[in-house]
């Protein structure tokens, strides 16, 4: 081959990688954070059955309760899942731009790492205990474990998400929620 034709492969090949990452960047940008509402919960989890989904202004006002304060999201969801196996439940905020979201996430977990190093001290002990991180699906993702139930928290897109689950394989429900929600 002359050395214009493999200029000219060179080239090609590089527009079909760089057309190509730019799908994935794209096509995982709308996984992250494609539209949410009520409808999109599914109707199974594990097994369970979707009991309800709170959304609106009463989710707004339960998920800033837990807060301790209000804060700022344009929308919230919380869905509970049961059966006679275990429960599982979903909290997600929805902020107005990737950014506030992010700002969330680190705010709740700055509060979560102080309550445990705080309440450590007491004798009722820390709400959460055994703080680890790894990644999911391409997500950082932390977990902790309370209220006898495996808790993870992790922001996709303008969404920050709060997993509990109970008497459920909790990565394979996790990995449920990743892909549905």
């Amino acid at each position: 081959m002359s050395g214009r034709a493999l200029k000219i492969v060179g080239l090609v090949l590089g527009l079909v990688i760089l057309a190509g990452g730019g799908y994935l960047i794209y096509n995982n940008s709308a996984r992250v954070d494609k539209p949410l509402n009520e409808a999109a919960f599914p109707p199974t989890l594990q097994s369970l059955s979707l009991g309800q989904v709170v959304s609106g202004p009463q989710a707004i006002g339960m998920i800033s309760k837990l807060h301790g304060s209000d804060i700022k999201i344009k929308q919230g969801y919380i869905a509970q899942y049961g059966g006679q196996q275990g429960q599982i439940m979903i909290w997600i905020s929805e902020s107005n731009n990737v950014s506030e979201a992010k700002q969330l996430f680190e705010i709740m977990d700055r509060k979560i790492n102080k309550a445990g190093q705080s309440a450590s001290q007491s004798a009722d002990g820390p709400p959460f205990t055994d703080r680890r991180t790894f990644t999911q699906n391409g997500l950082n993702v932390v977990a902790v474990k309370g209220m006898d139930m495996e808790n993870y928290y992790y922001q996709a897109g303008s969404k920050v998400y709060w997993v509990a689950a109970g008497g459920v394989d909790p990565i394979k429900t996790l990995n449920e929620i990743m892909g549905a929600l």
